[in-house]
């Protein structure tokens, strides 16, 4: 016998093998008939009894119909299901699942369903790590973020800003302001705040701009006490032009002052010791007692700080020539 020969006996029997249950074909029949007529639960019944009836045989196009309508009807471990299995035998399907997930993320995510929107977005990225999901990575970031998983959702919005900035909500740079501040990274938290208060308008009287202030304040004061006077200076301009937090404008504006001394200019310090005072005229606040105190001492003639460590330092180099 030839192997042509051989072929041709053995089409049949193929053929025979995969049509020898009409059941199959029945079912995916009703199937499709329940899901034109918009009744997906009863689909989706019909082509599950064809999937148990075919076995290890399924069909790739029944194995996607049933995966497909799994997933509109928000069943995810069954979508699951069926998709990992077609995968298994037929990758070449990979993108056009893909791409069936992603339109049902957006659709949910336009509908306000952002947990099955999620669901959805998180097979995406199970799936294919660097797989590019634009928008959706905002979805991920507010999941993350509401956990709290702060690390994680820093990761998403930043995938999400350099995908799709453009269709970036305005409470994704709050968010990530917030988590930078929360994992002590207030330089980095600002720069977020300042988009974020740039962004919305809304957002000017919000806790944005209190925590705006707050970070500005203790990068100022790091930076005054580590001798950085530029950046304690850049640092305190932000405290003073966003007005907040309210409870440490004085304190802002005493290292003001003080860096107008160290840089010489008297009359600067002067104005701003004397406006801290007079702004806490009958309260013992620290900053008003000691902002009244330093006023009066310069205006009686005392040497700004500047000219004090100047002449420190002249001290100290004599000291060593005599050595």
């Amino acid at each position: 016998m030839s192997a042509v020969t051989a072929l041709r006996r053995m089409v049949p029997l193929v053929i025979v093998a995969a049509g020898c249950n009409p059941r199959i074909g029945e079912y995916e029949e009703r199937g499709d008939r329940y899901s034109a007529q918009g009744s997906y639960v009863d689909a989706l019944v019909e082509y599950e009894l064809a999937l148990e009836e075919a076995g290890g045989r399924a069909p790739v196009g029944l194995r996607m119909k049933a995966g497909a309508l799994a997933l509109r009807s928000k069943s995810f471990s069954d979508a699951s299901r069926h998709f990992d299995a077609l995968l298994k035998n037929e990758d070449s399907y990979r993108d056009r699942v893909a791409a069936l997930y992603n339109l049902q993320a957006q659709r949910w995510r336009a509908a306000g369903d952002t947990f099955a929107a999620v669901q959805a977005v998180q097979w995406l990225v199970e799936r294919d790590s660097t797989a590019n999901l634009g928008p959706l990575y905002f979805l991920l970031g507010d999941a993350a973020y509401a956990r709290p998983d702060y690390d994680a959702a820093i990761r998403a919005y930043l995938l999400g800003l350099a995908r799709a900035q453009a269709q970036a909500p305005p409470e994704v740079y709050a968010r990530l302001g917030d988590a930078f501040e929360r994992k002590r990274q207030c330089a980095t938290a600002i720069e977020y705040y300042e988009r974020y208060l740039a962004a919305d308008s809304a957002a000017a009287t919000g806790d944005a701009r209190y925590r705006y202030g707050t970070c500005a304040f203790r990068l100022a004061e790091r930076a005054f006490n580590n001798d950085d006077l530029p950046s304690a200076r850049k640092y305190v301009e932000i405290v003073l032009r966003n007005g907040e937090p309210v409870s440490r404008i004085d304190d802002a504006e005493l290292i003001m002052a003080r860096i107008h001394e160290w840089d010489g200019n008297r009359e600067a310090a002067m104005e701003t010791y004397k406006r801290i005072a007079e702004r806490n005229a009958g309260r013992q606040s620290r900053a008003g007692l000691e902002a009244y105190r330093r006023f009066k001492q310069l205006e009686f003639g005392l040497p700004l700080r500047s000219e004090e460590r100047a002449r420190a330092a002249e001290e100290r180099a004599a000291g060593e020539g005599e050595g």
